[in-house]
């Protein structure tokens, strides 16, 4: 098996042009019996103190994280086949959770392990024991990253900008949109969306920075956070939400919006237009209503306040509640769990139930009034308050014109 692996990798590699260099062969295949022997012993544990080794040598030979962590996906794809012939049922299932928690365990060293050596260079500190990284240099610093990878038939895509605490704007937007075209070319069956590891702010998000002073409106069909938004929600496969941390403003939107949510107890939830003076959208707010109880609803948008994630499950605003040292695993469980269905009759499921909860009729007299409202709030002195508020870290002071 471990053979089958490497030779998977190395024609992979030469389809690149890159083959593995014999440094490389050997971490390789280290690192595919240390997947064999967690998946007898049944624990990730012994994968992570190895994964950490190989991340700092690479990071220090200039190797991207993506390439390094490229031999999970290998052996996970590998393994995947072996099970899937050998076992069925919930035998599988349960197969299929324990793989998938020990590669993501190790991509998950691997990524941790990358950030610090990263977010050191970027602060002008060198690793005591690592040489200085090929070609780094301060402008190197990663900004707008998402990262993709797949495990299985899963796909996750990892929200790694730290800079910006992960805001949405027309960057990250268009680069969520294009992994998730890419992980459709692939076939997954299934989606995660999370944030990078370490991270305490899922997001932060809209990009407060990208939305216009006034005159127009800051929520129109073609805002980078809508076009994403709707990107989640007809993507034909299974999309859930796994949160660590914060989400603020349109981020909720983007979590509500995904097919289920999962947090652990760090999780909290904030709908913050009122702090702006931002008038939301009719779209969004049946997005909103699809999920939350109205009075829930009005709770959240008029006070602005962080819902924690136990109160937020009892609403239920996510589908489970989870500890932090199991969000991960249990995430990708119920995820691969979901791939192993009809991927047909989760696609046309998952688009009848979009048209049944986004297709509300509403006369064209009423959407109009509602929209010349929208226009007179955006339009106002308060909304212009709100925006310089926000760029000047002050509380702001509303006069309702």
């Amino acid at each position: 098996m471990i053979d089958e692996a490497v030779a998977a990798l190395m024609h992979g590699d030469q389809t690149r042009q890159s083959p593995l260099p014999d440094g490389r062969r050997r971490e390789v295949r280290q690192l595919f019996r240390l997947v064999l022997r967690c998946v007898r012993a049944g624990s990730a544990k012994p994968i992570i103190r190895p994964s950490e080794q190989i991340a700092a040598h690479s990071f220090a030979a200039g190797i991207d994280l993506a390439e390094v962590q490229g031999p999970f996906t290998v052996l996970a794809e590998v393994l995947w086949r072996q099970l899937a012939s050998a076992l069925a049922g919930e035998q599988l299932v349960q197969a299929l959770g324990l793989l998938t928690a020990i590669t993501g365990a190790g991509k998950d060293a691997m990524a941790r392990t990358y950030v610090a050596l990263a977010t050191r260079d970027c602060e002008g500190e060198q690793p005591a024991d690592e040489p200085e990284a090929a070609g780094a240099e301060s402008g190197d610093c990663p900004q707008g990253v998402v990262l993709t990878d797949v495990v299985g038939q899963v796909g996750i895509i990892t929200l790694a900008d730290r800079d910006k605490r992960n805001a949405i704007g027309a960057e990250m937007a268009s680069r969520v949109i294009a992994a998730l075209e890419s992980l459709r070319t692939r076939q997954v069956r299934a989606i995660v969306l999370r944030a990078a590891p370490g991270m305490d702010v899922w997001s932060a998000g809209h990009d407060i920075g990208e939305l216009p002073p006034g005159k127009r409106d800051p929520l129109g069909y073609d805002d980078p956070l809508e076009e994403l938004i709707r990107a989640v929600r007809t993507f034909p496969a299974p999309v859930v939400a796994m949160v660590h941390g914060t989400v603020w403003g349109g981020a909720l939107d983007l979590v509500l919006s995904c097919d289920l949510a999962v947090a652990d107890e760090t999780a909290s939830f904030a709908i913050t237009p009122a702090n702006l003076g931002l008038p939301y959208n009719i779209t969004g707010l049946l997005h909103f209503q699809g999920r939350l109880p109205i009075n829930v609803i009005k709770e959240m948008f008029f006070t602005a306040a962080p819902i924690h994630a136990r109160k937020a499950r009892e609403w239920p605003l996510i589908n489970h509640l989870v500890p932090w040292d199991r969000l991960e695993s249990f995430t990708l469980e119920l995820a691969a769990t979901m791939a192993t269905k009809s991927p047909l009759a989760i696609a046309v499921i998952k688009e009848q139930l979009r048209v049944l909860s986004d297709y509300q009729p509403i006369a064209a007299e009423v959407y109009e009034r509602v929209q010349g409202l929208r226009r007179q709030a955006y339009d106002s002195g308060d909304y212009l308050e709100g925006l310089e508020a926000f760029a000047q870290k002050r509380q702001p002071i509303f006069r309702g014109t």
